[in-house]
């Protein structure tokens, strides 16, 4: 069987044979010191691929994340193949597991009604006494943060993820999503001891330890056509973290850039560019956080690539870095203004400075009488882009490996290609034990024959088993799947360490996966 391939270089835990708690160290006077990482802090710029990062930095300048020296490259597949959506993205980071697009936190087939729940990150964080939060700039209910606290056959099911996050006890919900919650669901929520917040105002005066931050209808506005009655991503993170912190046992907060994704789907350089600079700002602010302390982890990750962002579409210096980083709106408040009776010209130049062709007024006019809700923007895209001086590939999701980031205790330089579901378990790793596993091949063949005959106990057995997460396929992933539902997931890690695994690994009627192809696991 293949083994868990991690991402970061850590030192040895000790586990076998160890009395201590793994990951401790000791300070400069030599008292010992417990797990390295007490907080965690994923951001996740939502199909924010290379090629975003680097036409920010020509508009911008170097990026904060541009400065992280531990950099990796994680691939993206899903079981549905080699092209992946959010939900099956980030359900792979949530759980450590592949999914089929669509599905959000689930083990299952692609059509199935009842497939099984997955814990997640957020959950296992939950397990462990810390304080959790998501915020995105998406409506909450969205794919990515959806599956880190929710678990639906479908991501379309947002009533239902909105019902979820109700009775989810995590402790701060923000972003966008008001639609999705209706009075009752409001009242319920109030019910549990949340603090409902709908503007920045309300953000500002909040004095509650739990928050519901609600601040737009669908979707946050696009950074270039908000107003200041909605918070930014920088003022909801600080605003987490602010009351995470304040839990003695740390926390997780995932924080989704992910209004990047829509606007590379329109393929909107000036939008992209803004919240891929907003969100870098996110970074630059948790970057700061960790350095004042030393057991706060932040990994920054993209979920998967979108539109097939060019850098560049001649040689040289096409970019009109000035032009975009002056840019007074999106291409879909363009297209609004537009359809309300501005003329296309008028709309366009008075918001991006470019200068329009006749032939470019033609294509834009003619996209305004073509069928789909998206047809004028994307042809705005079009447009506005040869001016810009980028192009593009594509208004849909793409399937290139994506750059992961990390910085914070026991974060050496990442190599090699790995998956998603791989960083997934190295940061369940981190969260549970401080540092990973050390084994040699000898004693970990003799701890697999060990844990079929006897099964799986304890903190030893709990940091081994992260490597095996996925479907039951012998002998030992068999005897590691302590609830029998077909599935090593993060539960049985916690079922291991807390000791109610089951003595031995005969129990009858467990399903197993037949080993497949990449995309099949």
């Amino acid at each position: 069987m293949r083994r868990r391939q991690f991402i970061t270089a850590l030192g040895a835990t000790g586990l076998f044979g160890a009395t201590g708690a793994a990951g401790a160290r000791s300070d400069a006077a030599g008292n010992r010191r417990g797990s390295d990482v007490e907080n965690v802090i994923v951001l996740i710029g939502d199909g924010m691929g290379f090629d975003p990062i680097e036409v920010t930095s020509v508009v911008h300048g170097d990026l904060s994340m541009q400065s992280m020296t531990g950099v990796g490259y994680t691939r993206t597949n899903s079981r549905s193949g080699e092209v992946t959506d959010s939900a099956a993205a980030g359900t792979a980071l949530a759980t450590g597991h592949k999914a089929y697009n669509g599905q959000v936190s689930v083990r299952g087939e692609e059509d199935d009604d009842d497939p099984t729940p997955l814990l997640t990150q957020l959950e296992l964080a939950q397990s462990r006494g810390k304080a959790t939060g998501l915020v995105s700039t998406t409506r909450i209910t969205h794919a990515t943060p959806a599956v880190f606290a929710s678990h639906v056959p479908d991501r379309g099911m947002e009533e239902m993820i909105a019902e979820q996050y109700v009775e989810s006890e995590v402790d701060v919900l923000m972003g966008g999503g008001r639609r999705e919650f209706d009075d009752d669901l409001l009242a319920r929520a109030r019910a549990e001891g949340y603090e409902v917040l709908f503007d920045e105002s309300d953000l500002r005066a909040a004095s509650g330890d739990r928050l519901l931050g609600l601040f737009d209808d669908s979707h946050v506005t696009y950074t270039l056509d908000r107003d200041e009655s909605i918070p930014s991503l920088p003022e909801m993170t600080a605003a987490a973290v602010d009351r995470l912190e304040d839990d003695d046992d740390g926390f997780f907060l995932m924080v989704e850039g992910g209004r990047i994704d829509h606007a590379e789907h329109g393929n909107d350089v000036q939008s992209t560019v803004a919240e891929t600079e907003e969100f870098d700002e996110v970074v630059n602010w948790a970057l700061e956080y960790a350095e004042t302390r030393d057991d706060t982890l932040v990994v920054v990750a993209s979920d998967h690539e979108t539109g097939g962002l060019a850098t560049g579409n001649d040689y040289g210096s096409p970019i009109d870095a000035e032009a975009i980083r002056n840019a007074e709106a999106s291409n879909a408040a363009i297209a609004a203004a537009i359809e309300d009776g501005v003329p296309i010209r008028e709309a366009v130049e008075e918001r991006v400075d470019v200068e329009l062709t006749d032939e470019d007024v033609a294509r834009i006019a003619d996209a305004r009488e073509a069928e789909g809700p998206y047809a004028l923007s994307n042809e705005l895209g079009a447009v506005v882009s040869e001016h810009l001086g980028v192009s593009w590939a594509s208004n849909v999701h793409t399937g290139p490996a994506q750059t992961v980031m990390a910085a914070g205790p026991h974060v050496d330089p990442f190599n090699g290609w790995i998956h998603h579901t791989d960083l997934s378990v190295t940061v369940a790793a981190l969260l549970l034990f401080g540092r990973l596993a050390d084994v040699s091949d000898a004693q970990r063949e003799a701890w697999e024959r060990e844990v079929v005959r006897n099964g799986p106990k304890g903190r030893r057995d709990a940091s081994l088993a992260l490597e095996y997460i996925g479907p039951v396929t012998d002998d030992v992933t068999e005897a590691l799947d302590v609830d029998g539902n077909g599935v090593v997931d993060y539960r049985d890690v916690l079922l291991i360490l807390e000791g109610d695994a089951p003595s031995s690994s005969a129990e009858a009627g467990r399903r197993r996966e037949p080993i497949g192809s990449v995309h099949d696991r």
